[in-house]
Order: C-alpha cells, then sequence, then structure tokens
C-alpha cells in the first residue's frame, strides 16, 4: 500500500467531483488475422497477471489516499464480435465515454468531504451536468452497462470476419496514453509466444519520494519558482467561463510531403519535430494573446529508462514553459529560444508542484508529442478513441507515427472553444510550420 503520487491525485480529485468521464484513455488493437480465441484469453489474462497496476484500487485512511492491488485471478474476457472495423470503431467511440467506477474503501477516519471541495460552479454548469449524467445513464442502459463491476482496466477481446484483437479501457490514474500503446505491445507479444517483462509502479513511486528528499528537489523548485515569478500573468487563450464538461475532439492529418518536410528539416537543423511543432504553436499563441511573454504547459512523460517504459502506470507531469519571445529575433533564433526554454524546464520540472488550486490557473493550453509505435506487429492496427469530456483545459496532441510517414494532430477542448477558433489554431499553426521550413532567417511576424 502507498499514497497517490502528485498527478495521479489531480485526477482522483477529479473523480470525486464527477468528473470521471475525463479520466478515461480507450484503444483498440486489431490483427489483420484470425487466431484462436485461447491464444487470445491467455494472452490478455497474462497483461493483468505482469501487470499489478491494472488491478489497483483505493483506499482513503485518515486525510491520506493509497492504492494497493489485489490479487491477480484467471478471467474469461469478453467476446464482441463485429462485421467491420468500421462497425468496432463505432460502438468504441459511445463504450470510450462510459466512466470507469474506482474501487475505493475506507480505513480509520477516511478523507473528509472538505477534501475534494473546489469553488462554487454556476448554475448552468450545475444543469448541464445534470443532463449530461441523465443522457449518460440511458447510454449505460442501452450499452448494458449500468451495474459494471469497480476496476481501473477493462480489456474486451474482439472478433471481425478476418481479424481479431483487444479493446482496453483505462483510468487515467494508473495510466497514460504511452501505456495504452504498451498494453497492445505486450498483448501482440505474448500471442507470439515471447517473453514480457514488466516492472511495478510502486518502485516509480519510491523513487519520487526519495527525489523530493534531495538537494536537486531544492534547485528545481527554486528555479520553477524564479520562473513563475517572472510572469505573473495568466495564459488564458480562451478566458470564457465554462458552462459545460462536454468536449469535442479535433484530428487533422498533415500532409505526405509537408510531413516529409517537417522530418528533413528537424534533421538538418539538429532538433525534434516536438520543438518544430512547439516553436509554431507558441508563435500562434503570441499572435493570439498579443504579448511576448506569456505559459505554455508542456507534458513530460517520466519514462526515461527501459524500466520506465516498460511499467503500466501514471507519469505524465505537467511542466508550466514560461516564452519569453522577441520581436526581432529570426524565426531560426526563435527555434532555438524555444528549445532552450523547453530543455531548462523538463530538466527542473520536477521542482514545479501542480495541485487542483495552484499553478495549473496560469494557462489553459497543453502540448504534447507522442511517439510510441507498435514494435510488436507492425502489421496490427492501433486506434486511439476520445472520451468528449474535459474541464477547462485544452490540449494539442502532436502524434508522430513515422511508419505512415504523416503527423497526426489532435485538439481536445471544452465545447465552450468554437470550431471557428478551432481552424483558427490548425490554420495558423500549419502557416508558421511552412513559414519557420521556408524561411528561417526572416523576422518573426
Amino acid at each position: 500500500m502507498f499514497e497517490l503520487h502528485d498527478a495521479q491525485m489531480f485526477m482522483y480529485f477529479g473523480c470525486k467531483q464527477g468528473a470521471g468521464q475525463g479520466a478515461l484513455l480507450t484503444g483498440s488493437v486489431i490483427i489483420p488475422r484470425k487466431l484462436d480465441i485461447t491464444r487470445l484469453q491467455d494472452s490478455a489474462n497474462e497483461v493483468f497477471r505482469i501487470n499489478d497496476g491494472l488491478r489497483a484500487f483505493f483506499i482513503e485512511k485518515d486525510e491520506k489516499v493509497y492504492q494497493d492491488t489485489k490479487p491477480f485471478r484467471r478471467q474469461e474476457f469478453k467476446v464482441l464480435h463485429f462485421d467491420s472495423k468500421e462497425e468496432l470503431d463505432k460502438y468504441c467511440s459511445v463504450y470510450g465515454t462510459i466512466p470507469l467506477k474506482l474501487e475505493i474503501h475506507t480505513e480509520g477516519s477516511g478523507v473528509s468531504k472538505e477534501k475534494w471541495k473546489n469553488e462554487k460552479p454556476s448554475l448552468t454548469l450545475v444543469k448541464n451536468v445534470v443532463i449530461h449524467e441523465t443522457k449518460m445513464f440511458f447510454t449505460k442502459l442501452r450499452m448494458g452497462m449500468l451495474n459494471n463491476d469497480p476496476a481501473v482496466c477493462e480489456l474486451t477481446l474482439v472478433d471481425l470476419p478476418d481479424a481479431c484483437g483487444a479493446i482496453v479501457k483505462i483510468h487515467h490514474i494508473v495510466a497514460d496514453a504511452w501505456t495504452v500503446m504498451l498494453i497492445a505491445n505486450q498483448f501482440l507479444s505474448l500471442l507470439k509466444g515471447e517473453t514480457v517483462q514488466a516492472y511495478k509502479y510502486q518502485d516509480f513511486i519510491d523513487s519520487e519520494k526519495k527525489y523530493k528528499l534531495s538537494n536537486r528537489y531544492q534547485r528545481d523548485k527554486e528555479y520553477m519558482e524564479a520562473e513563475f515569478a517572472k510572469c505573473p500573468e495568466q495564459t488564458w487563450l480562451w478566458p470564457e467561463r465554462y458552462k459545460s464538461l462536454e468536449a469535442r475532439r479535433r484530428t487533422v492529418e498533415l500532409e505526405k510531403n509537408l510531413s516529409a518536410d517537417i522530418y528533413s528539416f528537424c534533421e538538418n537543423h539538429k532538433i525534434t519535430p516536438y520543438i518544430l511543432f512547439l516553436s509554431a504553436i507558441t508563435l500562434y499563441m503570441r499572435k493570439k494573446l498579443g504579448r511576448d511573454r506569456f505559459y505554455v504547459g508542456s507534458v513530460s512523460l517520466n519514462r526515461s529508462s527501459f524500466k520506465e517504459k516498460n511499467t503500466v502506470g501514471m507519469f505524465v507531469t505537467g511542466i508550466p514553459v514560461l516564452m519569453e519571445f522577441d520581436q526581432n529575433d529570426t524565426y531560426a533564433q526563435t527555434i532555438d529560444k524555444v528549445s532552450m526554454k523547453s530543455v531548462n524546464a523538463f530538466r527542473h520540472y520536477k521542482g514545479a508542484k501542480i495541485t487542483p488550486d495552484s499553478k495549473e490557473k496560469l494557462f489553459d493550453i497543453w502540448v504534447s508529442f507522442q511517439n510510441a509505435t507498435l514494435e510488436a506487429d507492425p502489421t496490427a492496427i492501433c486506434t486511439q478513441y476520445y472520451c468528449n469530456y474535459v474541464i477547462d483545459t485544452t490540449i494539442l496532441s502532436i502524434e508522430d507515427r513515422s511508419s505512415d510517414g504523416r503527423f497526426k494532430l489532435h485538439f481536445d477542448h471544452n465545447i465552450k472553444v468554437s470550431e471557428e477558433d478551432t481552424d483558427e489554431l490548425f490554420n495558423t499553426v500549419i502557416s508558421y510550420l511552412h513559414r519557420i521550413m521556408d524561411n528561417p532567417d526572416l523576422t518573426i511576424e
């Protein structure tokens, strides 16, 4: 039994406030051939056996929240039959919005309800949440999921006319986007009879505790606090108060020629695609905000070692990055500054404590970069499904699937952000990508 990590506590807080739908990660992995159902069942059970995080439950005790693991027990996973991949995707687009229930036990004095209170919501928000919950009740009823058992992860096997695979829905409190791809790779490797290495999430938690007692933590904390002091002004691209928790995902797939140009430009200038995209995104922010100093939220996966990359768990940390532009700089100089700011932020990010009532209110946009691949079976297809729920943040994810030769941009946003704003974001970011690569020595606009 061990306490929740900071990022996990943030997720737990959201669930206590009724926003559990926003903490869902759902994906399918499809193998373009038929396999024996027994092999699928065996591999799925092995995934649950080797990953203790998939069997987690929670304990509220003496004003703290802990997590523990249930012993592994073999189970028969449900098998769903679909006539096509399109039919599967249609099912998952709804299934991926149905919240998972956490298994929570109370010991000792438990945790007082005051701990989960936040600012008083508007009457409009309360009304819209009630309407949404009513619709969700009938969705669960239609899908036969009104009385699902508490679980942090659900796995369902899939049968198609000429293919098979699995659907996994996992709670963000024990997983991140990397975790979904990790489970898919483990499942595929086990189907091939390969040995899979997995590690305990508690090892990561223990290492974080040691870090908090180190001199390095104090230096990181001092650096981040100094960065916060430089710009007390909030960075809100869409400052209107949200009236609903409903959200949308808009996806744009870049043309192959543009993606090829990005790969080539980054190689020639010795930068990562993430830095190029972040430069274009922050130039868009500068234009929209009308100022040269602001924050952007960047996402760290915290998975630098082989052990961490093969551990099921919630590793993501949000990093507040202070951007400082100079109108006399060229695009090339801007890239260098964005790169330097990012490197320094990533070096010291653990010193920035993000809580439900503190630093995340400095900004409302996060940028993440995903480049995990299905290494275990390149013929398989992995598809992610959005939960359609968020509080008051926006997330722009760059998906690098180099095997496809294209970048995908996903923009997840509360419905208060209009489609016109979404179009403006994509069009402006893509325009800046072209300007940077075509004329890096021009002065920024």
